[in-house]
């Protein structure tokens, strides 16, 4: 097939940046919210990024980097379906990778692994054609998938989320998360790049986030018996103001201010109950008002509307990451067999990765 005219210090040089834009490829949701059509548009963004990447690195890389995208997308698709979670088509974004969006959120972190897993097995088994094949016809075709395959799925394993390892390991303590963080800057180091940059900013407010479990859990909790407290102040005719207080103050040091934290937190929710009450009192005194129904209804719409969402956050919080031990060493196990079949099998295809990216 026909190559792009460029000199091979330029075509080395491409070829090393469209590896580092391909490690993230996989998995990067940055453009994602701005794809929701339909599977002829998945087509259509499937073309243009071979195209692109046919006319800027060649026709065997994009050919070979698309092969192994829908194998991967293609897994998480299959896993996804088979615990019954809709998802939407992948689709290609030139110069980030294929991605696919769940339309609904696994039950679990168990589900949520499974889901993860299917990314890199498929794409593991999408390699092993290509094995025999290469050392048989010597076709760069074939070395880029093998080599391509390798590192995409490998750097796909590393244990921070949005990372496939992240939401694989998501089951596990959270420490995991931050060896992967660790792995990151390192990686930063040596490719910088601003959508690693991107990956690490998400994989630390990922990891922040778990491990402040137990401060939301409280956060949560104080506001769900803020909201029972009104209903039973409204069920009672009292339609007394929370009183406010001023908070200069909008930044507090996690774990040594959670206190202070937690009263600005629950300052602005009674800011919002104060709002509910002074539409209240406001109609509370029109003669053709049903008193009874109206107030039985704000206190429904509260129900639904404010203490009904934090439920479902607190039974989320409580139960997501919940799972047996031996589940968990069963994905533990699988991670780590899978990961080090990745590995044992790019160390072994070494020299290929040098003679095919080094062209």
């Amino acid at each position: 097939m026909a190559q792009p005219i460029i000199n091979s210090k330029t075509k080395k040089s491409l070829i090393r940046i469209g590896v580092v834009f391909a490690l993230i490829a996989t998995k990067l949701k940055l453009i994602l919210p701005l794809l929701k059509a339909a599977k002829f548009l998945s087509f259509l963004s499937m073309l243009l990024y071979l195209f692109v990447y046919g006319f800027t690195f060649g026709w065997y890389f994009a050919f070979a980097l698309v092969y192994l995208l829908i194998c991967h997308e293609g897994g998480h698709l299959i896993a996804a379906k088979q615990k019954g979670l809709p998802t939407s088509p992948a689709f290609f974004i030139p110069f980030v990778g294929a991605v696919i969006s769940l339309k609904e959120m696994p039950k679990d972190a168990v589900t949520e692994s499974y889901v993860a897993f299917g990314g890199p097995l498929v794409g593991l088994i999408s390699i092993l054609p290509a094995i025999p094949l290469y050392y048989y016809t010597h076709n760069e075709f074939f070395g880029l998938v093998i080599a391509l395959g390798c590192i995409l799925n490998l750097f796909n394993l590393i244990p921070l989320s949005p990372l496939d390892g992240g939401r694989i390991l998501s089951v596990l303590p959270p420490i995991f998360w931050f060896i992967g963080i660790m792995i990151m800057l390192v990686f930063l180091f040596y490719q910088p790049s601003f959508i690693a940059f991107y990956i690490i900013i998400l994989g630390i407010t990922t990891f922040i986030k778990r491990i402040r479990e137990a401060y939301q859990l409280t956060v949560i909790k104080e506001k769900i018996k803020l909201y029972e407290h009104t209903i039973k102040q409204f069920q009672f005719g009292i339609f007394n103001l929370y009183s406010d207080r001023n908070f200069n103050k909008r930044f507090f040091i996690p774990f040594f201010e959670d206190k202070k934290k937690l009263e600005l937190e629950i300052h602005k929710e009674r800011y919002e109950i104060n709002y509910i009450i002074r539409s209240v009192r406001s109609r509370i005194n029109e003669p053709d008002l049903d008193w009874r129904n109206y107030i039985d209804e704000k206190i429904e719409e509260i129900r639904h509307k404010r203490i009904a969402p934090l439920v479902k956050q607190q039974e989320t919080l409580e139960t997501y990451y919940v799972s047996s031990n031996r589940k968990k060493w069963q994905i533990f196990i699988a991670y780590i067999i899978l990961a080090s079949s990745l590995a044992l099998l790019g160390f072994w295809s070494y020299g290929l990765i040098e003679h095919v990216l080094g062209k």
